[in-house]
């Protein structure tokens, strides 16, 4: 998008009953959205350029919201425009405004306490048992077959070919090339520990992109919020749920999963949301070979000549490795 067709903030705020305007100022964080952090005489609010999201399929997020905020789920809902409509499109953008939760803040899990680790858990199960009832899908298998073993190696050797072609000697260029080559070893020696191609039999909408960032804690680490509900889609519930354990209690480095925190938020969830054990541990199985398999940093680097997540891969790469190491120990403290 051309940031020249974009309004003027202040030009698209007095649409808005907000009072009167003191400051706006550019939030930098966000990759599929633009907002600004607007201060006025009754108090701080969100302005949303929706980049990702827009017209129907944005309606129905701002649907789903309000059934989550029924059920008592923490939402920020949109602030009603003076046409009474929850965005507005100006010179074909599309903006909303949301209230400003100026008392949140967002905390890796592995600084919660066990307690909060579960009441976290919790929140994740009762967004999926609201959805599951606001906004039901047709009860039938989801299957989602993980990515065989020769096409993860043929991956690998094609960014392999491409290190060597470029000739780098940056420590990105080395860290890519030692991840790519440890991964086709494991690949190849644990090709039998492939996740069998079994369906999914708990399946509906989900948040689609739960991690701390989109997520508002209290001072005590209760959740105030969950933000950013552009990735809302259809999946399987128990895949948003390792997911997320894997997202929050990941120390980044050799020390893998901080299983025990990890454990309370699964249990929380079942506490609300019980998908079952099997169901749990094939989607444990299948985070797993995905993280294996799977090499989206390098290949952004090097084929997108995007390097936004280069940081992430010296984490990625120690989890995997921990990981597999730790296979049954994880597989045994997790599904309980």
């Amino acid at each position: 998008m051309d940031p020249s067709s974009i309004p003027a903030p202040a030009s698209i705020l007095p649409y808005w009953e907000l009072g009167t305007v003191e400051s706006i100022k550019r939030v930098p964080t966000g990759l599929m959205n633009r907002s600004w952090r607007v201060e006025t005489d009754t108090g701080p609010y969100l302005l949303k350029l929706f980049l990702d999201v827009q017209g129907e399929q944005l309606a129905f997020q701002f649907e789903v919201l309000r059934a989550l905020a029924g059920a008592r789920v923490p939402v920020v809902l949109p602030v009603p425009s003076n046409h009474n409509t929850d965005s507005l499109i100006f010179d074909g953008n599309e903006f909303g405004v949301f209230p400003w939760l100026k008392d949140g803040r967002h905390r890796s899990g592995l600084s919660m306490s066990l307690e909060r680790c579960r009441d976290l858990g919790r929140v994740l199960g009762s967004i999926h048992l609201t959805l599951s009832k606001a906004v039901p899908t047709p009860r039938q298998p989801f299957f989602q077959p993980s990515i065989p073993v020769e096409q993860a190696m043929d991956r690998v050797d094609r960014l392999l070919d491409l290190i060597d072609s470029r000739h780098g000697g940056s420590s990105f260029d080395a860290l890519a090339e030692r991840t790519l080559r440890m991964k086709r070893g494991l690949l190849a020696k644990l090709a039998h520990r492939r996740p069998p191609d079994i369906p999914v039999m708990s399946s509906g909408y989900l948040h689609g992109d739960l991690h701390p960032h989109n997520l508002l804690l209290d001072g005590d680490d209760r959740v105030l919020a969950v933000l950013d509900w552009d990735r809302l889609r259809v999946g399987p519930h128990s895949k948003e749920l390792v997911r997320a354990a894997a997202f929050f209690f990941t120390h980044g480095d050799e020390r893998g999963i901080d299983l025990k925190r990890a454990a309370e938020f699964i249990d929380g969830y079942r506490d609300i949301y019980d998908l079952g054990a099997p169901e749990i541990r094939i989607a444990l199985h299948r985070l797993w070979w995905e993280r294996l398999a799977d090499n989206w940093v390098i290949e952004w680097h090097y084929m997108r000549r995007n390097q936004a997540c280069d940081h992430l891969l010296p984490g990625q790469t120690a989890l995997v490795k921990w990981w597999t190491a730790n296979f049954d120990e994880v597989m045994h403290t997790l599904v309980r």
